[in-house]
């Protein structure tokens, strides 16, 4: 477009003042400036020596060049101007465009030397070279709407025709027309913006924003989460950015000398979606920390790393880690296990209540090794046997409890998730433990005992994980019996074998 503009004022001016051609305003040296012997932006010529640099000025690209039989060693395009690299001791350079014409032969009017810095301004013809001042040093300088560059700018290349210059620094503004004509003077005018305080138009602003996103104003960046600034009276628009969220836009009005509070639209999060199958249905399922998602609603969620847990009641809790991306649908199926209540493989311990002819509390320690169950246990006998009087006389009155070590084998059948029926077979080995019913009676007996095998079943309820609750009634065979067993039993009331039943608590591992 602009190139358009151009030939449409390079044909008005050859219709009506007949333009100028390309010329050359100036060259100079640049004693300061080192750019043409400095690493990485100095050339070598073709004879191993640091060529020259002419900075050419120029609001047009697209120029060829001609050096002559010394040539030219490199042309780059920089902004707002052409850098000319040529051989030391170079005397000539003809100038050629496909729409301004061709300046032939011009010779520089000052010896060009290896690795020095010049600077040339080129007038194509259109326009004149004029250099802005603002009353205020350091004033941002818009020319026709396009934003040049902080005051004092020099040599910017302007049309011939009329020119709007706007000047601008904290809360003073100026502006002025400037019509440049084709009898200026090829060397250029300098024009001077006067800038007065505007202050009473501005009113303080403080725009706001949630999830401490990037505030963007005039597509530069002013702030994160909050900015405050002073703004003209006017309307104006604030853009609101965050990494993987699309932008929002938000218009709002200035009022001057007023505090404007403006909270931004915030940016939208990217986001998918998370589709998961469930067994058993109905199963609960968490996301970061104990928030719900329910799939059925299915909402859209941010994209991200998720640690997600699934949950039922008797069942046991799974955590996955899924990644939502943008646009996009995770799928998954999860099964979830039922818990197992009653283990083929565990560790038991507990204590029991035992009923038997002489009842007493057990001790339990125990086995299961893929359903085989291995059992010890310690019987305190806590009941006494009624008096036995010794050769008839009452004051040999002896009382006596059994204590019992037991070992049982059993094989695990499951009934129901939280039952289990073990059928046991056992050794048990019995003593007496003797106490004086009287004072000054005989501990007559003690240390007798036993041996008997005994047939039963343990049935086991699990009401939660790791606890037992269980039964197991048995019916007890002699073996053997020493003498003193026998005798005590035959004039007690108990026997020391026959039916009985343990019940107590167990903990597993």
């Amino acid at each position: 477009m602009r190139k358009v503009l151009l030939l449409f004022f390079t044909i008005i001016i050859s219709l009506s003042a007949k333009a100028d051609g390309i010329s050359v305003v100036s060259f100079k040296l640049l004693d300061k400036d080192l750019t043409a012997n400095t690493y990485g932006t100095k050339r070598i010529d073709q004879n191993g020596e640091t060529a020259a640099l002419i900075k050419i000025v120029t609001p047009e690209q697209d120029f060829t060049f001609n050096g002559g039989s010394l040539g030219i060693v490199a042309t780059e395009n920089k902004k707002g101007e052409i850098w000319l690299y040529v051989p030391r001791q170079a005397q000539k350079l003809t100038i050629t465009h496909q729409s301004f014409g061709v300046l032939r032969e011009y010779h520089y009017p000052i010896p060009v030397q290896g690795g020095r810095t010049y600077e040339m301004l080129l007038d194509i013809g259109i326009g004149r070279y004029v250099t802005i001042t603002t009353s205020q040093a350091q004033s941002d300088v818009t020319v026709d709407g396009e934003l040049i560059g902080k005051s004092p700018i020099y040599n910017r290349y302007m049309t011939y025709g009329k020119h709007t210059v706007v000047a601008q620094k904290d809360l003073y503004e100026g502006t002025k027309t400037i019509n440049v004509v084709p009898t200026d003077s090829t060397q250029g005018r300098v024009e001077s913006v006067d800038m007065q305080d505007m202050s009473r138009y501005y009113g303080d602003v403080t725009i706001t924003v949630d999830n401490n996103a990037e505030i963007y104003f005039n597509d530069r960046q002013v702030g994160k989460g909050s900015w405050t600034t002073l703004l003209r009276e006017g309307n104006y628009i604030v853009e609101t950015r965050k990494a993987d969220s699309d932008p929002a836009m938000t218009s709002f009005v200035v009022t001057a000398q007023q505090d404007n509070r403006i909270i931004a639209n915030s940016p939208t999060p990217h986001t998918g979606y998370l589709s998961i199958y469930t067994r058993p249905a109905n199963t609960k399922i968490t996301y970061n920390g104990g928030r719900e998602l329910d799939m059925q609603v299915n909402p859209p969620l941010p994209i991200g790393t998720y640690q997600v847990e699934f949950s039922k009641k008797g069942y046991i809790t799974q955590n996955h880690e899924y990644t939502i991306r943008h646009n996009q649908t995770t799928k998954d199926t999860i099964t979830l296990e039922r818990i197992s209540y009653v283990k083929p493989i565990a560790f038991y311990f507990g204590g029991a209540f035992t009923y038997q002819s002489l009842s007493g509390v057990t001790g339990i320690l125990g086995l299961v090794l893929w359903n085989h169950d291995i059992q010890a246990g310690y019987t305190f006998g806590l009941a006494e046997s009624d008096a036995v009087y010794w050769g008839g006389d009452v004051n040999t009155a002896t009382k006596y409890k059994m204590n019992t070590i037991s070992v049982k084998y059993g094989y695990q059948i499951p009934l129901l998730r939280k039952f289990v029926l073990t059928p046991q077979i056992g050794y048990s080995y019995n003593t007496l433990s003797a106490q004086a019913a009287t004072e000054g009676s005989t501990t007559y007996g003690d240390g007798a005992s036993s041996q008997n095998l005994s047939i039963g079943a343990k049935l086991i309820l699990v009401p939660v994980q790791h606890l037992y609750i269980f039964v197991a009634p048995e019916y007890s065979f002699a073996l053997s019996k020493d003498n003193n067993f026998k005798s005590i039993t035959d004039s007690s009331n108990f026997s020391g074998e026959g039916f009985g039943v343990h019940a107590g608590l167990l903990v597993s591992f």
